[in-house]
């Protein structure tokens, strides 16, 4: 389980969304990747899982060249990025279906799969229509899309996006399970959401990293994180 970005850039046109960063992490835990709207977040996971190439720079996912070996990539990552909606016309079980047996699962493991992680976070009925749904019941089926093929490494961008005051605290315990063998990268602009669950953090503004830490050793130097947001990436 890893991630490696190098001197990675994207433009677009006269616009630097993305500003020469680099960052690495080896092994299982959850990596915070937290700043503003518009700091970059988005573009950095969309680069990470395929869906933009990179004006300059590199990315490996898992030792693989995101650009060169793709296939091989996708199929070691689940990824929520921009809120995604499922097909409107489909239903939950048709949706998480499909997304199951694109990453190469069949019959029985897909029920079992869509079972566990429905009962986690309370899908509505499976024979729903995704297009009648509300904003935080289509979050989470995405959420379960990208957990059933039970990848080693989750891009979660914004996940608790719409997400009601409970579900954000069943979004918080299932993250806190799954990083015991797991390499999650949450991006976020809400510090707290992020500090109850991450190990790292990585702030990032106006497409630059302007710091990559454990927590711990940002509580030790600034006290709190939020002393430290304020101090990195200011109001």
């Amino acid at each position: 389980m890893d991630i490696e970005v190098k001197n990675l850039t994207k433009r677009y046109g006269d616009k630097v969304a993305l500003d020469n960063i680099s960052f690495s992490h080896k092994g299982k835990g959850v990596i915070g990747y937290l700043g503003p709207n518009g700091a970059g977040k988005t573009t950095t996971f969309k680069i990470l899982a395929g869906l933009l190439k990179p004006t300059s720079g590199s990315v490996f996912v898992n030792g693989f060249d995101v650009e060169k070996d793709l296939k091989r990539v996708l199929l070691s990552i689940g990824t929520v990025i921009e809120s995604p909606e499922p097909d409107k016309f489909q239903t939950v079980r048709e949706a998480l279906t499909m997304s199951a047996e694109f990453n190469g699962l069949s019959g029985n493991d897909i029920t079992s799969q869509i079972d566990k992680y429905g009962k986690l976070l309370e899908l509505p009925p499976l024979n729903s229509r995704v297009g009648k749904l509300s904003k935080g019941q289509r979050q989470r089926v995405s959420l379960v899309s990208a957990l059933v093929p039970e990848p080693s490494i989750l891009l979660l961008d914004e996940p608790t996006s719409g997400l009601d005051p409970a579900e954000r605290i069943k979004f918080k315990k299932l993250i806190l399970s799954l990083k015991k063998d797991r390499l999650i990268l949450i991006s976020s602009h809400v510090l707290q959401e992020i500090k109850e669950v991450s190990d790292e953090i990585i702030f990032i503004t106006n497409g630059k990293i302007m710091k990559h830490d454990t927590v711990k050793n940002l509580q030790k130097k600034y006290k709190d994180l939020e002393k430290a947001y304020m101090k990195i990436v200011g109001s």
